[in-house]
Order: C-alpha cells, then sequence, then structure tokens
C-alpha cells in the first residue's frame, strides 16, 4: 500500500518522537528526511545524513545485498507491497551494527518515495549467535569426536558468536608445557609452528600462561602492538606484523577447581569485550573443559574395556581351549604307552584326543569369529548374528528366540555396530543375567535400524550413567557414534530389555 502525504512537514510530524529511526529516500537514492533516533542510532548529526547517498554508511558486502534483495522484492511482490529484512550499517567510527527494517513506498506531492524505518538488533543477534553457539557446543562436547576435532569446531563456534578474529584452545600437559589443541583463524602450518618453539626458546610465553596460573580471566590490551615490540617475539613477527588482531582474552579452563588450559579469543582493533561477553566465554570454556574430560575418560574407558576383553578371552582361553589341549596331552600319553604293550587299547584315548581336538579346534573358531567376524563382511549381518547366537547357545545352555528382518541394506560400519552391540549384550547376559531365554529381534527401515534384546534374568537398578557396567556404557558409547541411541530397561528381578537404535543418516551409508 502507498501511503500519500502533501508535504515532509505532515509525513514527519509523528516521527520526531518515535524511538525507531526513520528515514526518507527519494527517486536517487538520496534522504531527504531523518528523525532524531535516525541520527542516534547511526552516530551521524543530521546535517551529515541530509542529502547523502543512503546507501553510503552500509559496507560493501551490506550494499551488495540489499540491492539484490530489492531485486528480488520488485521481481515477487505486487507493486507497493512493504518490504522486511535486516542489513549491516557503518557508523562514523567505522564500527558495524545490524539493524532490522520496513521499507514502504509513499507518495509526496505527486514524487514516489520511500520511507525506511529500522532499529539497531546488533545485541540481540549477538546474543542469538551465542545461544546457537553455546547449544552447538553442548551438542560437540555430547558426542565428541577426536579432541583436536572437537575444540576447532568449538574454536570456530566462538568467532562466529563474537565476530572476533580467531580463537585457540591451550591444553597444559603432564610436563606443565602448553600446545594448542583446537584452533580457528590463526596460522596452522609447520613454519608458524617452529616460529613460535623458536620464539619460546627465547624466553616468549603464550598470553595465556598467566590466566591458568592465576585462574583467572585476562584482558590483554594492545597485545600484538606489545609482542611486535618485544625481542624475545622477534621469530613471530612476521605474523604478528600481517595480525588483524591486537587485544588477546585469555579464560582459564576449569575442571574440578583445576585449571587444565585456557580459551584464548584475538579481538580486532578497537574492540574488547563488555562483561556480558565474558561471561559468555566463561561457559565456552567450562565445556572446552568438559571435553577434554571426556576425552580422557573416553580412552580411560577404552582401555579398561580392551584390558576387560582381554581378561575374557584369557579366561575363555583357559576355560576352554587350555583344558582341551591338556586333556589332548593326556590322552596322547596314555595311547603311546599302550601302542608298544597292547595297540588295541590305544584306540580309546586315541578317540578321546581326536574328540577333544575338534572341540578346541571349535572353540577357537568361536573366539576368532568374536574377535573379527569375517562372516560380517563377506555373507551380512543376519548370518553373522546367527553364528554368534549359535555359538552362545552351544556354550552356554541358552534358548535364544529371534525375529529377523531382511537383510538390511544399510552400511558395513552401521551393521558392525548393530553386530557388537548384539554380541556385548549377549556377553553380558551370559556373565551376568543368569537367564534362561533370550529374546532378539531385528526390523529394518528405510531411515532407521533397531536392535531388541531381552532376557529374563536377574536384572538390575538401571541408571543413565551405568555405574560399574562398563558393557552398557561401551554399547551406548558405539550407538551415539553414529547418532543413535541405546536404552536400557531393567529393575531387580525383572530382566533387562536393551533397545539400540542407528539412523541411517548419518553420513556412513
Amino acid at each position: 500500500m502507498i501511503q500519500s502525504y502533501s508535504s515532509l512537514a505532515t509525513l514527519s510530524a509523528p516521527f520526531e518522537a518515535s524511538l525507531e529511526a526513520v528515514i526518507v529516500i527519494d527517486e536517487v537514492d538520496r534522504i531527504v528526511y531523518a528523525n532524531p533516533a535516525a541520527c542516534r542510532i547511526t552516530g551521524y548529526r543530521l546535517d551529515e545524513l541530509l542529502g547523502a547517498d543512503a546507501y553510503a554508511t552500509m559496507p560493501q558486502q551490506a550494499r551488495e545485498a540489499m540491492h539484490e534483495a530489492i531485486r528480488r522484492h520488485e521481481a515477487t511482490q505486487a507493486p507497493g507491497t512493504i518490504m522486511r529484512g535486516s542489513s549491516v550499517l557503518t557508523r562514523p567510527s567505522g564500527e558495524e551494527f545490524e539493524i532490522e527494517y520496513t521499507a514502504a513506498l509513499l507518495m509526496l506531492n505527486g514524487r514516489c518515495l520511500v520511507s525506511v524505518m529500522f532499529h539497531d538488533v546488533t545485541e540481540m543477534q549477538r546474543m542469538a549467535r551465542k545461544i546457537e553457539a553455546l547449544s552447538e557446543i553442548a551438542s560437540m562436547v555430547a558426542f565428541a569426536e577426536s579432541l583436536e576435532t572437537t575444540l576447532g569446531k568449538l574454536a570456530q563456534s566462538v568467532v562466529r558468536a563474537t565476530g572476533t578474529v580467531a580463537c585457540g584452545v591451550c591444553l597444559v600437559d603432564e610436563k606443565g608445557e602448553f600446545r594448542v589443541w583446537g584452533s580457528y583463524g590463526l596460522p596452522n602450518d609447520p613454519q608458524a609452528e617452529a616460529q613460535w618453539k623458536e620464539a619460546v626458546q627465547r624466553g616468549a610465553r603464550m598470553p595465556n600462561v598467566d590466566s591458568v596460573r592465576e585462574r583467572r580471566t585476562l584482558i590483554h590490551a594492545d597485545a600484538r602492538t606489545k609482542l611486535l615490540n618485544d625481542p624475545a617475539y622477534e621469530p613471530i613477527h612476521p605474523m604478528l606484523r600481517d595480525a588483524a588482531w591486537d587485544t588477546v582474552v585469555s579464560v582459564p579452563m576449569m575442571y574440578r577447581k583445576n585449571a587444565i588450559g585456557a580459551l584464548n579469543v584475538f579481538y580486532p582493533r578497537g574492540k574488547s569485550p563488555g562483561q556480558m561477553e565474558i561471561a559468555f566465554l566463561t561457559a565456552i570454556a567450562g565445556q572446552a573443559a568438559i571435553a577434554v574430560e571426556n576425552s580422557r575418560l573416553f580412552v580411560e574407558a577404552k582401555e579398561k574395556a580392551i584390558l576387560e576383553e582381554r581378561q575374557r578371552l584369557a579366561r575363555e582361553l583357559h576355560d576352554s581351549v587350555s583344558q582341551a589341549l591338556y586333556g589332548i596331552a593326556l590322552g596322547a600319553r596314555t595311547a603311546r604307552a599302550l601302542v608298544d604293550r597292547d595297540p588295541a587299547q590305544a584306540v580309546e584315548p586315541l578317540d578321546y584326543v581326536l574328540s577333544l581336538a575338534d572341540a578346541g579346534l571349535a572353540e577357537m573358531r568361536a573366539l576368532i569369529f568374536e574377535l573379527r567376524p569375517e562372516t560380517l563382511e563377506t555373507e551380512g549381518l543376519l548370518p553373522a548374528l546367527t553364528k554368534q547366537i549359535d555359538s552362545v547357545r552351544a556354550r552356554h545352555g541358552l534358548e535364544i528366540q529371534t525375529e529377523w528382518c531382511d537383510e538390511p541394506d544399510f552400511s558395513f560400519e552401521i551393521k558392525e555396530t548393530v553386530y557388537r552391540i548384539a554380541q556385548e549384550s549377549l556377553n553380558n547376559i551370559v556373565k551376568h543375567a543368569k537367564a534362561r531365554r533370550v529374546d532378539l529381534r531385528l526390523s529394518c527401515g528405510d531411515d532407521e535400524i533397531a536392535l531388541e534384546v531381552s532376557d529374563d534374568g536377574v536384572g538390575f537398578a538401571s541408571e543413565e550413567t551405568f555405574p560399574g557396567h562398563l558393557g552398557l556404557r561401551s554399547m551406548r558409547e558405539r550407538a551415539m557414534r553414529l547418532g543413535g541411541t541405546l536404552l536400557v530397561e531393567s529393575a531387580p528381578s525383572q530382566g533387562t530389555h536393551i533397545r539400540a537404535y542407528i539412523p541411517r543418516s548419518n553420513g556412513t551409508s
């Protein structure tokens, strides 16, 4: 809708006291009116705005985006339709800020002008980006990849949320030395690393050393300038001269009252953080500390799982194969003693030796299959599960009922994860459940594969963290690595029901 006015005075009267900025633009993109709020928000005087190019206060990229938005609006909307959007303006100091605007056509003495009403949403947008970054980082920490990858993505999220130049996460090793484990926007090449090592040998220190030692956030104002004036940092002076930052904020990463490293954020010249941003960075540093601890616990759990698996295999070898070998040796010595004295009587111990050899060979094949189920790769998930179930039935006398879908059309990685979860579930039942019956069900959809394992055993008081149940934690971690979930329902004397859901949409198939 096009509003019609007889004069600028008639137009401007309602806007003089408005908290929203209002400008009017003529046919050649010149500002012909600006209210006091427009001057306050943009930082320009009224005489500087009137007659000025309406796009002059926009950075080049924002100007091009605005022209493209206008072209799209004119091509898709009816004439006179109100246009809404967001953009970026620049104050006289060079500071950029974000706005949301509403633009409408109006008629003034037969002239077609454009009125634009806008307000500063910089802080609101920054807060939204920070909330989004916190959410992303919390997700990264929960579903951690390698520690370097997780901390690198965390650093990237910080830069995007704060509009800073760079971010680096440093950790303190056992020797008390600092090492960058994740960064974004900083030089990341062997030459830069060599130059920094040379600077350290001259006595240079990372800006986060004092932050970690004192366990408090430190703002190193004019850090780049100070480092350029310090001979100890001469090897990295070429990098510093080209750097776009000048202030470094170091936030200690605290875990259980211990400073394990620091989050370092590099601010451009003329910009430094306020209290709200320091609070945000402190929260991020806390998330980074949790990521480091999660990584340590995961490595510890993995090593413990490997040790437990080795101990299990050792017990299996002792209880089955080594016993068979002992019996074979005993039978062979008996047969050897009878061969010379009464060859006919040697037949019985020889048959005993052969039966033990067959049993030992079957047991070894079962153990080797558990270590690397080649059937899974050559024949598929269902044959591999069938062999595993047959082995458990034969060795432990369990009644196992199965319900299968057809062979799933999923990646090998997904199939192996499902197989390992089923294998660990059966191992747990054999070791702990004292069950008589197990029901195993596999269902396959277009986007997800589901595994359910239930037993009628002794059960336990199930908790989310599975304290004392390393096998259950291992199964959950396997599912989570592929974006899946693992649910456990159990109660004393009520058996256990495990459900694992693995999605196709994890990029592996």
